[in-house]
């Protein structure tokens, strides 16, 4: 993969596999609010800079994130972002009341260290590699912050090249919950991955 300007057609595998992995995420996530709906969006792929990154999924928003490192032959981190008041929803619909602060940080925890397996278990399934997810560390602050720490610690360089899968998630549960789930990738795992698959 060229470091600069990847193919259409290396961008195309990329968002496919983050389709194939979200997808099977979004169905972890779906049994844990109880079988209700979770809508996905179109995945995108962001080859880029570690700043442009942050910059490109930034924000001001004050966001929860668990962020998981990769145990196998990829290298990078997930992260399970989502809005802070959403992060919230998502506790009381997992626990069922209005949990305390220590205890809705594990459930988020747990839902994403669940969420994060089913994602590399089926992205595993195409490349015939084990890949699984680092014990989960929950962020709290801004989108920006939040972003900047997860790719930060994945080239450790800010000028360095990441790549970025990213998809757009809804759940159909009451309260409603959203948020989003981003692979982040190093360089050289990408390229690696696109060789596993052919590309």
């Amino acid at each position: 993969m060229n470091a600069l300007v990847p193919s259409e057609i290396q961008l195309d595998v990329l968002r496919e596999v983050a389709n194939i992995g979200c997808g099977h995420a979004a169905n972890a996530l779906a049994r844990l609010v109880g079988g209700k709906r979770v809508d996905l969006s179109v995945p995108r792929a962001l080859v880029t800079s570690a700043v442009d990154a942050v910059d490109e999924l930034g924000g001001e928003e004050t966001v929860v994130g668990v962020q998981l490192g990769m145990v196998g032959e990829l290298r990078g981190v997930m992260l399970f972002v989502m809005p802070a008041r959403d992060g919230t929803a998502l506790g009381s619909v997992l626990l069922g009341s209005s949990p305390a602060t220590a205890e809705l940080e594990s459930a988020l925890a747990e839902t994403a260290n669940i969420v994060a397996s089913a994602c590399l278990s089926a992205i595993g399934k195409l490349t015939r590699w084990k890949l699984l997810p680092t014990v989960p560390y929950l962020r709290r602050g801004t989108a920006r912050e939040v972003v900047a720490g997860a790719v930060r610690e994945t080239e450790g360089e800010q000028t360095s090249r990441v790549v970025v899968l990213e998809t757009r998630f809804s759940a159909a549960s009451a309260p409603p919950v959203a948020g989003r789930m981003l692979l982040v990738l190093e360089k050289e795992s990408s390229k690696a991955l696109l060789q596993r698959l052919g590309v």
